[in-house]
């Protein structure tokens, strides 16, 4: 499968790198508005000038390809899946899908129109200790779920375009967190209520520390708290988290996963669990998912029609926050529904 990378900046640079290890996948182009970036591609592909591109159109044109990866920050993303749509590509992109939820909205209507697949990166879900944990709810070893307690602290300094946002955490961060609670209780979010909040010393100009509380379905309540300004201990980026179930407690904390069994805390039963190996990183599952899904012709992992459920847990808690309002996700969704 040939690909076409847009975007090659920091963070684009990982991925050339990812994408350039896919045995299932062949670099073909890289795009970026920045001439340096262009030049880093260079060294790190070994590609010659002619499949390097500022501009997406002069690729697609120009370069023969089956994918279009799109590494770029999320304002420019429904635009670009839009041309690569046009010019006859599947389209992977990182998350999130889009800026804001009337855009998610439209790529999801525009990708109806064509016979291609389009899927958002959520990696998050191929981490080891996430995908042992699922394994374990699978086998229903804690009963039914009740509630869970999600917590996520980091002390992070990015610098340039993050530094801005008015919901640092809730907008390009948590949605990570809140894709990891739909994958593993397979339930979607029905009222969610969050309060966002810039402590003293924060670095950032928005807020970047938030607590929400949901409930989803099956009466599943969860509440989590995120913080980019943490003091102290530090979460992994996977989060600490604790499953509770009417049988006992799933927890991934440090990454490392604990199962508690037994319904009286005097007769729990604790035992460390060794985690299902990973054949690849997760973004390169990622990648691999989506390239094998486009050979197989099914649908990928986290497709766009899946991935704009998560995204809507992030742009409800984003709306929750500015008004101080609980958000009925039945009503929130109404936006979509009146599109389709």
């Amino acid at each position: 499968m040939r690909m076409i990378q847009i975007g090659a900046g920091g963070f684009g640079q990982s991925w050339l790198q990812i994408v350039k290890d896919c045995r299932a996948a062949e670099l073909a182009a890289v795009v970026d508005i920045m001439p340096d970036n262009l030049a880093q591609a260079a060294q790190i592909t070994g590609l010659p000038q002619e499949r390097l591109f500022h501009q997406p159109e002069d690729g697609f044109r120009e370069i023969k390809a089956d994918i279009a990866l799109i590494v770029t920050p999320p304002q420019t993303h429904k635009a670009l899946a839009a041309q690569a749509l046009e010019a006859g590509l599947h389209v992977l992109m990182e998350k999130p899908m889009t800026h804001t939820y009337e855009e998610a909205i439209e790529l999801l209507e525009i990708s109806r129109r064509y016979n291609k697949q389009i899927a958002v990166s959520q990696n998050y879900r191929w981490r080891a200790p996430v995908q042992t944990v699922k394994q374990l709810l699978n086998e229903g070893v804690i009963g039914s779920v009740g509630y869970v307690e999600y917590e996520f602290r980091k002390a992070m300094k990015f610098g340039g375009w993050r530094d801005n946002y008015s919901e640092i955490l809730l907008e390009d961060m948590a949605i990570h967190h809140f894709d990891i609670i739909r994958f593993l209780l397979e339930a979607e979010a029905e009222e969610i209520l969050a309060h966002s909040f810039r402590p003293s010393w924060s670095w950032f100009s928005g807020n970047p520390s938030a607590s929400v509380v949901m409930q989803l379905e099956r009466g599943i309540q969860v509440h989590y708290f995120g913080s980019w300004v943490s003091r102290g201990k530090e979460t992994s980026w996977n989060g600490d988290i604790r499953i509770v179930g009417d049988h006992g407690a799933i927890e991934m904390i440090n990454d490392e996963i604990t199962l508690w069994t037994g319904e009286a805390p005097e007769n729990a039963v604790c035992r460390v669990i060794d985690q299902i190996p990973a054949k690849l990183g997760d973004r390169a599952s990622s990648l691999d998912d989506f390239v094998t899904a486009v050979r197989q012709s099914r649908i990928p992992a986290t497709p766009i029609q899946d991935n704009i459920r998560s995204f809507e847990m992030t742009c409800a808690a984003i709306q929750s926050a500015k008004s101080g309002m609980l958000v009925r996700l039945a009503d929130f969704s109404l936006l979509r529904d009146l599109k389709r």
